[in-house]
């Protein structure tokens, strides 16, 4: 049942979003130990960074949609961006805190072995568009310090911030199917 109506007042964006936040950060949390537990090498190829963005648009529009419900059926585009970048910026800050958890006490190791296996996938998909060697391995050279900066707590921070901006246009995208303006009477 709808806790608009089981309570008798609305939620707010603010409780909403955090709520749905904390939900979709949890939902990430787990795709990550699964993807660890199978096969961390899975954890650096593009395909689950697509179904992972697909997974957060998801959640993101359902859960605007549920808002938009709970307070009264109509939300303005500003608003819906509004409550999905709460959720985006939520569950970013919970993922983000996981991963220090994970590649600093959990696995202090991982982030050398993502680095590798990031750099071997970007090794296999240069060498099949034809690149030739010499710029294969200054390319490679420069995306390995990247990439292991990526892992350390300064880096995900860093990332976070890249994330939130990320994130903003995300949630302009989703707020295109959450809205839903009231209709004017002329």
């Amino acid at each position: 049942m709808n806790e608009a109506t089981t309570t008798g007042t609305q939620p707010t964006l603010i409780q909403h979003g955090l709520r749905w936040g904390v939900i979709v950060g949890v939902v990430s949390i787990l795709m990550s130990v699964a993807l660890y537990a199978i096969n961390y090498t899975l954890m650096v190829q593009l395909k689950f960074l697509f179904v992972s963005l697909l997974i957060y648009f998801g959640f993101a529009i359902y859960a605007g949609i549920d808002y938009r419900k709970a307070v009264g059926g109509y939300l303005a585009y500003g608003k819906a961006w509004q409550h999905a970048m709460v959720i985006f910026a939520v569950s970013a800050l919970i993922s983000t805190l996981f991963g220090v958890l994970l590649y600093n006490v959990i696995d202090p190791e991982l982030p050398e072995k993502l680095t590798n296996a990031a750099i071997e996938n970007q090794r296999e998909m240069m060498t099949n568009f034809g690149a030739p060697e010499d710029a294969i391995d200054k390319a490679l050279e420069d995306a390995r310090k990247s990439t292991a900066d990526q892992f350390t707590p300064f880096g995900m921070v860093k990332g976070y911030g890249i994330i939130l901006v990320v994130s903003a246009f995300m949630a302009l995208l989703t707020s295109l199917a959450v809205r839903k303006n009231e209709p004017v009477e002329m």
